[in-house]
């Protein structure tokens, strides 16, 4: 069971949120809890919290209004500062595959004798400054480690995502490089679903391939702006990992008056990635781009039948969550060669040249298209899924 806020926090932050007070009172608070502050300011996770100027103006020492873009990052940070993501825990079974000890000791390369310029085809772990990630909610950790409806909690669990997260003793790429480099940019704790991103972690769940120009956008903000801290990592060699296109595929098999499918189309696909390294090239230098194939998507629905609770869930009948996976076998297979197929066109793009050269480097990362998850069932899905 995930660690809860406690009632009487929550009430205590609510009222703290929504009064207005007297300088005095608003100073004592401000001292207490830095972060319930109204104005325009930086986020320590590179985003903006920007207040409404007429409010601000009219009520000089109110605190921030509920619902609002900068009441909802409060409300992140109260979380994260009682330490609620630090002691989630994962399902109530170990995990289905036995994970190896990562203990490796750091290995420095000297090799500048022999390549004094260092260039994105002779990286070494300790080279990468900063840690990007970009993609949906896989990479953003919705609900990973939610429990069963009615104790659903739907937080994004952005410091355990393998690609970005930097919670302590979690497996991911940020902590297993933390032997090699100190880099910047991974997330800890946890985010509100539909958030646009924490540090450099970028994702937005239920992105699709078409939504990667705004996370890119986002991206150079953060390590261009002279008010983010990021700037000083502009020059350095990045790691960055794109993992996105499951959502595309659940809108392949949606009525075709939606004009959706069109989203799903593989030349679709190819051009969304293909527009997203183009920028990142030209935008964002010094980078070692790993593009992740997919896995099947179907083989979710494979791996929750089974068990009530999740059949009832995939059961179309009582909700829509992915057309082309709750439909009949044949579309379910129509979605696996499809999926196939935007591997192929991920491969295609690691190997365009064009897309590639000394200081940015694409590469084609195959690992979850092996990945059996109908044999893990359970084991592999969230508290929310399962």
């Amino acid at each position: 069971m995930l660690a809860s806020i406690p009632v009487a926090f929550v009430s205590l932050l609510l009222a703290l949120l929504q009064a207005g007070s007297s300088v005095t009172a608003d100073d004592r608070r401000q001292q207490q809890f830095p972060f319930l502050s109204v104005g325009n300011q930086e986020n320590d996770d590179g985003g903006s919290v920007l207040c409404d100027q007429t409010t601000a103006q009219q009520h000089p020492n109110s605190l921030l209004h509920p619902f609002t873009s900068e009441w909802v990052h409060v409300l992140e940070q109260f979380y994260n500062a009682l330490g609620g993501h630090a002691n989630a825990s994962y399902k109530g079974h170990d995990c289905p595959v036995s994970l190896p000890t990562f203990d490796c000791e750091a290995f420095y390369w000297n090799d500048y004798a022999y390549i004094p310029s260092r260039d994105a085809q002779h990286l070494r772990p300790h080279d990468i400054k900063s840690v990007i990630a970009l993609g949906d909610s896989i990479t953003a950790g919705f609900g990973m480690l939610s429990g069963r409806p009615p104790f659903a909690t739907v937080w994004e669990y952005r410091g355990k995502v393998f690609s970005a997260g930097t919670d302590p003793d979690e497996y991911t790429i940020p902590n297993f490089l933390s032997i090699y480099s100190n880099a910047a940019g991974g997330p800890d704790g946890v985010t509100f679903p539909m958030s646009r991103g924490k540090d450099l972690d970028n994702a937005i769940s239920g992105a699709k391939t078409q939504d990667l120009d705004g996370e890119v956008t986002r991206l150079v903000h953060l390590l261009s702006s002279n008010n983010h801290h990021y700037q000083r990592i502009k020059d350095e060699w990045k790691l960055i990992t794109l993992f996105i296109g499951a959502n595309n595929i659940c809108v392949l098999c949606d009525p075709p008056m939606t004009r959706l499918p069109l989203l799903a189309q593989a030349d679709a696909f190819e051009d969304d990635i293909r527009q997203a390294l183009g920028r990142l090239k030209k935008e964002v230098s010094k980078s070692f781009v790993n593009l992740v194939a997919l896995f099947n998507v179907s083989s979710v629905y494979e791996a929750a039948q089974g068990d009530p609770y999740c059949e009832f869930v995939w059961n179309k009948a009582h909700m829509t969550i992915c057309s082309c996976v709750q439909n009949d076998e044949a579309q379910r297979r129509a979605a696996d060669d499809m999926v196939a197929e935007y591997n192929k066109r991920l491969h295609k793009l690691a190997s365009d040249e064009a897309l590639s050269d000394k200081h940015f480097q694409v590469v084609y990362q195959p690992g979850f298209t092996t990945l059996p998850i109908a044999k893990y069932k359970q084991g592999y899905l969230s508290g929310i899924d399962w």
